[in-house]
């Protein structure tokens, strides 16, 4: 019985762990129809086009829903997943559907009284489409963006369910006979691949939904489906007020119980067969198994880790060599943890700086202000306003941190438009590279923008002379040098002040420091970035880095 509550504990504890990234997966997969969703509400012809949706005439009613098919194609599109986007209005009149599936009246008003009811702006629900396909439907209220408190209308998302289950846990097996499902809060079946489980049913409610969402939430336990003894695992899915539940039958626990046993006791009768014979070996086991662990031992302390002896004899010496195999993989696997951690917070620090404004709203914002310049015609606040979004995109998107030089000059030039919106023409930036393949070299992301900030902000002269700043890259063997020079007014070297300023010069928190740190992590304190000035001779700065190419990114 032992064997038996430990071999249930830990299938029961592997299940619920299975259940617990299942559910991690399955909120990122629903997130991105809330963001769509979120997208679609803010739209400025939806906002408009609603609360004058029942006065316009059939000509104006066709021209909104022409215009909403071109705003709305690439978004819908891009998730394959979606069957459908029903945007209704107070009154449940239509002003766009996809028109590819029809539904039940009576369910879209089944969907906005549950949206005006939920505490929250989503509702996740089930619905079946009039030719027996399964849909997963978010709803949700559209609120004017005036007034909060005034409600336009409704937009319903509509997803394939076969497909999102394929996508999530359709493939995930906890064993044999057994079957996972969706049930919303009310104990209704969402989705499930068994068939034994139908859709829109409140399969087991009583006997194992109950349950599940009560004492024992987010626990094991046994329960009687179909007539069987079955162990549930549940977990919680907060995005969308769901359930994931997971049945093992135990008669699949009891057959693994079985060959368990055999395996035992086989093991055993052939132990006690070869423990007479090992016995004979004891004498053998003294002079040349010490010689060799002298010698291992010689081996670990010039650091030569690879090596091992393996248990040669079966006597107290060799258990003690298979002890020190152990504790060297283990120092090994210590080490690796350490240099994985440490590679690991340096990822973390560096995501860090991209992930602190929400994507989303940030280039609809700007892209909202982008058009409103070039419709006043400001064409030097549209193009600024196009360098920050190109700018934020490669901070925020672009997760790799070593990108080709060309695009690490593309950002750049989005720097420096951004800059002249600012200081006008009081510096000029030019590039100069001597040979044009080292465009594709790779190198960490925005080192470049930080140095030419300094010169933009420091290297003015008193005359209001233009400064100018030249970024040449030169290949030497396999290096490159990077060289950003500027023939500003320069600074003493020796002035510790005036160093300081230069180094602390930063573009959304990256400095020059963690520039020259940055590009040590990667490449090894040989290569770095160093800095020469005086006063009234400008300043010079080269960045030295390995010459890598695309293909050997992975070597890195």
């Amino acid at each position: 019985m032992k064997y038996e509550a430990s071999i249930t504990n830990k299938i029961s504890a592997s299940s619920q762990q299975i259940l617990a990234e299942l559910t991690q997966n399955m909120t990122r997969e629903l997130e991105q129809y809330e963001t769509l969703s979120e997208t679609i509400i803010i739209n400025k012809s939806i906002q408009g086009g609603l609360p004058k949706f029942g006065k316009m005439t059939d000509y104006e009613k066709n021209g909104l829903r022409t215009r909403l098919n071109e705003e709305l194609a690439q978004q819908i599109f891009r998730l394959s997943n979606l069957t459908n986007v029903v945007i209704l209005t107070n009154d449940g009149q239509t002003i766009f559907d996809l028109g590819f599936e029809w539904y039940p009246e009576l369910q879209f008003d089944r969907l906005t009284d549950a949206v005006n009811g939920s505490p929250g702006n989503a509702y996740w629900s089930y619905m079946r489409s009039n030719r027996g396909a399964n849909r997963i439907v978010l709803s949700r209220a559209v609120f004017s963006e005036d007034n909060l408190n005034e409600r336009l209308g409704y937009v319903m998302i509509l997803i394939d369910e076969k497909v999102f289950t394929r996508n999530t846990y359709g493939q995930v097996d906890l064993g044999t006979g057994s079957s996972i499902y969706i049930a919303n809060a009310e104990g209704r079946v969402v989705s499930s691949v068994s068939p034994d489980i139908p859709h829109g049913a409140e399969f087991e409610k009583a006997e194992v939904f109950d349950r599940a969402t009560g004492e024992h939430r987010n626990e094991a336990f046994y329960a009687n489906v179909g007539g069987r003894k079955t162990l549930t695992v549940s977990s919680y899915l907060r995005t969308a007020d769901w359930y994931l539940i997971g049945l093992v039958p135990h008669s699949f626990l009891v057959s693994e119980l079985k060959d368990m046993r055999g395996n035992i006791v086989l093991l055993c009768f052939v132990t006690l067969l070869l423990s007479g014979a090992l016995a004979m070996w004891i004498y053998f086991s003294i002079h040349s198994p010490m010689r060799s662990l002298l010698q291992y031992a010689n081996q670990i302390r010039m650091g030569q880790l690879e090596t091992k002896i393996g248990r040669s004899h079966p006597d107290e010496m060799g258990k003690l060599t298979e002890t020190i195999d152990r504790m060297v993989e283990q120092l090994k696997r210590l080490i690796f943890q350490v240099e994985s951690e440490q590679q690991a917070k340096r990822d973390a620090e560096l995501k860090m700086l991209q992930a602190q404004i929400n994507p989303h709203f940030l280039f609809n914002t700007l892209n909202s202000l982008k058009w409103s310049a070039m419709m006043s015609g400001n064409e030097s606040v549209k193009m600024g306003i196009e360098s920050l979004s190109e700018l934020l995109r490669n901070t925020i998107l672009v997760k790799e941190e070593l990108i080709p030089l060309e695009a690490e000059i593309a950002n750049l030039l989005h720097y420096a438009t951004i800059q002249r919106i600012r200081y006008g023409d009081s510096f000029k930036l030019s590039f100069a590279m001597s040979d044009g393949e080292l465009y594709a070299c790779l190198v960490p992301k925005f080192i470049l923008q930080p140095i030419v900030e300094n010169s933009i902000l420091h290297a003015g002269t008193e005359d209001g002379r233009r400064v100018g700043i030249r970024v040449e890259g030169i290949k030497e063997g396999m290096t490159l040098k990077l060289v950003i020079a500027d023939d500003g007014k320069g600074f003493d070297m020796n002035d510790a002040s005036a160093r300081k300023s230069s180094s602390h010069a930063k573009l959304s928190g990256i400095g020059i420091g963690n520039v020259d740190e940055r590009i040590r992590i990667h490449f090894g304190p040989t290569y770095g970035l160093k800095t020469r000035s005086a006063p009234n001779e400008g300043t010079e700065t080269v960045i030295t880095l390995p010459i890598v190419a695309k293909e050997e990114r992975s070597d890195v």
